[in-house]
């Protein structure tokens, strides 16, 4: 299992150069210059234990997570604002858990490569299993549609009820070249932000056209971690960054990362020229 691992972390090495290495020779010119974002730590949930957490969502108070590691436990948790995780369910090894998130009070889970997804009620209980085409990485939705995204140069649209892909929206930036591992994701007031795979970059797209129209370099959080969460961070090659939810009522965003100590809560704001 660790070779599933270290393949995966292979396979995308080149992320941590750039988020707009390319491989294709596709044109994006109409693309905005993406805008820089900061982020503005206003406090912080400190867990009461660690989890390699693959979604996050804000909801009725509290952040319900997705948990998933290779040859490790896959669950779904409920944070409270005081940190206290709590367990809702024990997927064992069965799968590899992915993206989160909760439409019509219904949370949806992704698997990475079983292809599952998992409808569970708020109280998670199973309702049903739906089936996704490709591999399970981030996951959100706009009200109307599942987005999800599976590591490559696209994003997708879903049906809830069925899980059929509905749109396919190619990522694009103000340059040529194609941008992968998009993962976990979070849309908020409209806009879709992901955090791109082992780099600490965070992206706001246009989900209607694909455009990066900013970008945030959330390195900038390491100020504000503790020694315990920087040992912690610094402990294995997989403690990355991957956690995004929104509380549309404060405009606060919840960050996070794979076994991380802490979330950060925060907001973005574009840098002035």
């Amino acid at each position: 299992m660790i070779g599933v691992a270290m393949s995966r972390a292979l396979t995308h090495l080149a992320l941590g150069f750039a988020f707009a290495l390319a491989t294709s020779s596709a044109h994006s010119a109409d693309c905005p210059v993406p805008t820089p974002l900061t982020f503005e730590v206003t406090d912080k949930i400190v867990r009461s234990e660690v989890g390699f957490t693959q979604g996050l969502e804000w909801r009725d108070g509290k952040l319900y997570e997705s948990t998933g590691a290779v040859g490790g436990h896959s669950g779904l948790d409920v944070i409270a604002p005081d940190g206290k995780v709590t367990k809702l369910v024990e997927q064992g090894t069965r799968v590899f858990a992915e993206g989160l998130t909760i439409l019509n009070d219904e949370v949806f889970q992704l698997t990475w490569q079983e292809h599952q997804v998992f409808v569970y009620d708020l109280a998670a209980k199973l309702k049903r299993t739906l089936r996704n085409p490709h591999e399970g990485w981030g996951l959100t939705n706009d009200g109307a549609s599942l987005i999800f995204s599976d590591g490559g140069p696209s994003f997708y649209f879903a049906d809830p009820d069925t899980f059929a892909i509905t749109r396919t929206i190619k990522i694009r930036s103000n340059k040529p070249g194609e941008t992968v591992g998009l993962n976990e994701l979070e849309l908020a007031d409209g806009k879709l932000y992901g955090n791109l795979f082992q780099t600490n970059t965070i992206v706001r797209l246009d989900p209607a056209s694909g455009c990066i129209e900013a970008v945030a370099d959330m390195g900038s959080l390491w100020r504000s971690m503790t020694d315990a969460d920087k040992k912690q961070v610094t402990g294995s090659y997989e403690n990355v960054l991957n956690g995004i939810a929104y509380d549309k009522a404060s405009g606060r965003f919840f960050i996070t990362g794979k076994r991380w100590r802490t979330i950060f809560v925060g907001k973005f704001s574009e840098q002035k020229p």
